[in-house]
């Protein structure tokens, strides 16, 4: 399930810190330990992982329900 949240860039500190402490990790954390980004946003939008898709004026910033993806790295699907 992809879930979209437009905030500005004044707004942004405060729910990265929401984001964080409900259990969502940026895909750039996951980006950088081996997972696969693609397959992520695809597991998403076939609603098997839960993702927040964050508008910051014009750019966009993935994050995704860390317990989730940890266990479809250990499965294999996101490798």
């Amino acid at each position: 399930m992809i879930r979209t949240l437009a905030v500005d860039t004044g707004e942004f500190s405060y729910y990265r810190s929401l984001l964080k402490s409900s259990g969502f990790i940026s895909a750039t954390y996951f980006s950088l330990n081996g997972y696969n980004i693609k397959k992520m946003q695809h597991m998403a939008r076939q609603g098997r992982l839960n993702a927040v898709r964050c508008e910051i004026g014009r750019s966009v910033k993935w994050y995704y329900a860390e317990h989730q993806a940890e266990l479809a790295y250990l499965r294999g699907e996101v490798k």
